[in-house]
């Protein structure tokens, strides 16, 4: 597992217990499910067109067919629009998996 974070300063509570739990939901779902033997996972705040937001990416290179509707996946992209954020999943069966939240930083 490979991991690159870079904050120039911890996001508010919110936003940073949400990013704690899709990359754990991400990273489990990966070595559970997907078979997975590489998983990466980039955290960084970048710009986009709100603003500034906290992106939380997680691949892996696993089976894919990752369920976005699942219970811990949806559960996931709930927290993230309650936060006025973004929650995507591409997995297509085959893989890899892409996991990815947006969460503004404002």
């Amino acid at each position: 597992m490979r991991i690159r974070c870079a904050l120039a300063a911890r996001p508010a509570p919110r936003i940073e217990t949400a990013a704690y739990f899709t990359v754990r939901e991400a990273v489990t779902n990966a070595a559970k499910y997907a078979g997975a033997t590489r998983i990466d996972v980039q955290v960084a705040v970048v710009e986009a067109q709100s603003g500034p937001v906290l992106s939380v990416r997680i691949t892996d290179d696993g089976v894919g067919g990752a369920d976005a509707s699942g219970g811990g996946l949806a559960g996931l992209a709930r927290r993230a629009a309650a936060l006025d954020g973004r929650f995507t999943v591409l997995s297509p069966p085959g893989g890899p998996t892409l996991v990815e939240a947006e969460l503004p930083c404002a």
